[in-house]
C-alpha cells in the first residue's frame, strides 16, 4: 500500500523563515479580521434568540421595534412589567452570560459557596453549586470588577483571550509550517460551531489561550514552560487535564535520555502541569475540609447516579451512538418540520467530535514524528468526558465543547484542506461551519442549553 505523502515537514525549533514585517502586519490584520467576523455570526445570532424569546414571553405581535420605544420609555421612568423581564433577557450582555455564565457570576460577586444538600431536595440551586467551576476564569475577571460591571468584565476577558488566542496560533502555525496554514487553522478554530463560547461567559476562551500557549511550548520542547502553561490550564476546567498527558507523552518520545533519569523529569513536569488542579482541590480542602466535595457536589446535582448508563450501555458507547437520535428525527417527523433538527446543536454535538477523532487518528501517519503527541490532546479530552460522566446524557451532550480546545486537529484539517481538498469543498465546510455556529448561538439566546 502506498504510504501518504506529510502534510507538513518537520522544523526544528526557531528554524522557520520569519516573513517580513508587512506580510506579518497583514496576517494578523486578517486574524483580527477573522475574528470579528466570526464574533458577529455569534453576537448576531444570540441575540437574535433573546430578542425572539423576549417576544415569545409577552407575546408581543411585530414590528419589535414598536414595543423596543415603548420598552426605552419605561427604562426613563423605572416602571413595567415588561421593562424589567427586558432588563433580565436583553440588556447588561445578559444573553451572553446564561448557564455557566450563572454560576462564574455568583463566584467572581460572592466566592465560592458549598453546602450538603439535604436528604431528598430538588432545589437545583442546593443540587448544582459553584464549586464546579474552576478558577482561573473568576480570577482573571474580578480585578476589573470595580471598574465594570461583572458581566462586561466576564465578556471582555472572554473576548480578549479568544483573541490572543486566535494570534498565538496564528504565529506558532506560520513558523512551524506556513502562513496559508496558519491563516486556515485560524479560521476553522474560529469557525467551529462550539466556538460560539469564546464569546460568553465561560471559562472555554481562557482555556483556548492557555492550551494554544502550552502546545507551542511542547512542540519547541520547551518542557518546562510548557508545563507551567499546561498547570493554567488545569486551573480552567477538569477536561483540560488531558494536556498534561500530552506533555508527559511529548517529553517521554522527545527526550532521549537514560529512563530512570527521564521517570523522574516526567514526574517533575507532570505535577507542575496538574497545579491548576492541585491547586484547587488545596483551596477546597482549606475552604471545606475535603477536595471530595467537588465529587459529592457533581454526584449529587451535575451527574446523579441514576443518569449514569449501564455497564453494558457504557462499554458499548450507547450514549454516544443514542445522540444520532436528531439525524432519526429528521426523517420520521413530517416534512418540512423534521428540518428543524438540522438546526439543533445536538444533531451536530457528537458527530463534530468524532469527526475531530478522525482527523486526529488520520493524522497521524501524516505529520511529523515530534507532532504526533499532540494529536493526542482530542482523543484523551473525548475520553476524559466519557469517563467522567459515567455515560450520562448530561455529560455527552457537551462533548464538542469540551473539544473545541483540540487545535492539533484544527491544524491539521487546514494543511489537508489546502494541500489536498478543492476549493470548492473547503468553502462547502466552512458555510456548514458557520450556519451550525449560528444555529448554536441563535438556540443559547433562546436560553435552550446547547452544550
Amino acid at each position: 500500500m502506498k504510504k501518504l505523502p506529510l502534510l507538513f515537514e518537520d522544523r526544528a525549533p526557531g528554524g522557520a523563515s520569519v516573513p517580513a514585517p508587512g506580510r506579518l502586519a497583514r496576517g494578523l490584520l486578517l486574524v483580527i479580521l477573522i475574528f470579528a467576523g466570526t464574533r458577529l455570526v455569534t453576537w448576531t445570532g444570540t441575540y437574535c434568540g433573546a430578542t425572539l424569546l423576549f417576544r415569545i414571553k409577552h407575546e408581543l405581535d411585530p414590528p419589535f421595534e414598536k414595543h423596543l420605544r415603548r420598552l426605552l420609555e419605561q427604562a426613563v421612568q423605572q416602571r413595567g412589567a415588561e421593562y424589567g423581564s427586558f432588563v433580565d433577557l436583553l440588556t447588561g450582555l445578559a444573553p451572553l452570560c446564561r448557564f455557566d455564565g450563572v454560576h462564574y457570576r455568583s463566584i467572581i460577586d460572592g466566592g465560592y459557596q458549598y453546602q450538603t444538600p439535604p436528604p431528598g431536595t430538588t432545589d437545583r440551586g442546593l443540587l448544582e453549586q459553584n464549586i464546579a467551576f474552576f478558577p482561573l476564569y473568576p480570577l482573571l475577571c474580578r480585578p476589573l470588577t470595580g471598574l465594570l460591571t461583572t458581566q462586561r468584565a466576564m465578556i471582555l476577558v472572554a473576548h480578549a483571550c479568544a483573541l490572543a488566542a486566535a494570534v498565538l496560533l496564528y504565529l506558532w502555525i506560520r513558523r512551524r509550517i506556513d502562513e496559508p496554514t496558519a491563516l486556515l487553522a485560524v479560521a476553522v478554530m474560529l469557525c467551529w460551531p462550539s466556538a460560539v463560547y469564546y464569546s460568553y461567559g465561560y471559562a472555554e476562551s481562557v482555556t483556548l489561550l492557555a492550551m494554544v500557549a502550552a502546545l507551542w511550548l511542547i512542540d519547541n520542547r520547551a518542557f518546562l514552560p510548557a508545563a507551567i502553561a499546561s498547570g493554567l490550564v488545569t486551573a480552567t476546567r477538569p477536561t483540560a487535564f488531558a494536556i498534561v498527558a500530552v506533555l508527559g507523552l511529548a517529553y517521554w518520545f522527545g527526550r532521549p535520555q537514560p529512563r530512570r533519569r527521564r521517570l523522574l523529569k516526567l514526574v517533575a513536569l507532570v505535577l507542575v502541569g496538574a497545579a491548576g488542579i492541585l491547586l484547587y482541590a488545596g483551596y477546597l480542602t482549606y475552604r471545606f475540609g475535603s477536595p471530595l466535595v467537588y465529587f459529592a457536589n457533581f454526584k449529587a446535582g451535575w451527574v446523579p447516579d441514576k443518569e449514569r448508563a449501564t455497564w453494558l450501555g457504557f462499554l458499548t458507547l450507547t450514549p454516544i451512538w443514542e445522540q444520532f437520535k436528531y439525524f432519526r428525527d429528521v426523517v420520521l417527523i413530517p416534512p418540512p418540520m423534521g428540518l428543524v433538527n438540522l438546526a439543533n446543536p445536538f444533531t451536530w454535538n457528537v458527530p463534530l467530535a468524532l469527526f475531530i477523532l478522525f482527523i486526529s487518528l488520520a493524522g497521524l501517519g501524516r505529520v511529523p514524528r515530534s507532532f504526533r503527541p499532540l494529536l493526542a490532546l482530542g482523543p484523551l479530552i473525548f475520553l476524559h468526558s466519557y469517563l467522567a460522566c459515567g455515560g450520562a446524557k448530561f455529560g455527552i451532550e457537551p462533548i464538542g465543547r469540551y473539544m473545541a480546545v483540540s487545535v492539533p486537529a484544527f491544524v491539521v484539517l487546514a494543511a489537508w484542506c489546502l494541500r489536498e481538498w478543492r476549493p470548492a469543498a473547503r468553502h462547502v465546510l466552512f458555510i456548514f461551519l458557520i450556519l451550525l455556529q449560528a444555529a448554536w448561538a441563535l438556540r443559547f439566546g433562546l436560553q435552550e442549553w446547547s452544550g
